[in-house]
């Protein structure tokens, strides 16, 4: 939806009327993909859930990937066109560039840690939501990211160093 820019409180007004629904619309979207299967889940480690049936299990395991991935580029274009409020201002915060600086090299780092942690344990290791599987994620998650900066600041950045001063001789 086109929103006007015209300045003064109708303007203003008129974004919210549009921007609510939307957000609205699209956290319901995601709240059901993240939540749809809860029953079933349920069931299956010895609650008091309910099966699902099979075709609600296809429709489900067909369209809540694109569901997603829809509701969150609707997101996004909303915080292009103005509609983002607060949510705007939490994503365009300037402390994320440390973070998305270093998102590449911690997926290429992730794996070789937590192969290298896995083979040194002791006892075989379970996914039991329990205490030891949040001690191993945050451990992997800050080992990978100490990684992460030791790769950035030797490799990538004196490399990029380099690629800027080479470039700049050539213009």
């Amino acid at each position: 939806a086109v929103v006007s820019t015209q300045s003064g409180h109708y303007g203003r007004g008129k974004k919210v009327v549009v921007g609510v629904p939307i957000w609205a619309a699209t956290a319901a979207v995601e709240y059901a993909v993240v939540f749809g299967l809860y029953d079933d889940i349920q069931k299956n480690i010895g609650g008091h859930g309910k099966d699902i049936s099979q075709v609600d299990s296809v429709f489900y395991q067909s369209l809540a990937r694109v569901a997603w991935g829809l509701a969150l580029t609707i997101q996004i274009l909303a915080c292009q066109c103005g509609l983002g409020g607060f949510i705007n201002s939490i994503l365009s915060w300037k402390g994320w560039l440390v973070f998305a600086r270093l998102t590449y090299a911690v997926y290429l780092l992730h794996l070789g840690l937590m192969s290298v942690l896995y083979v040194q344990m002791r006892h075989t290791f379970f996914l039991n939501p329990d205490f030891e599987f949040a001690i191993y994620y945050l451990g992997v998650l800050g080992m990978s990211y100490l990684s992460a900066i030791c790769l950035y600041t030797c490799v990538e950045q004196p490399l990029a160093s380099v690629e800027a001063m080479t470039y700049r001789k050539q213009k």
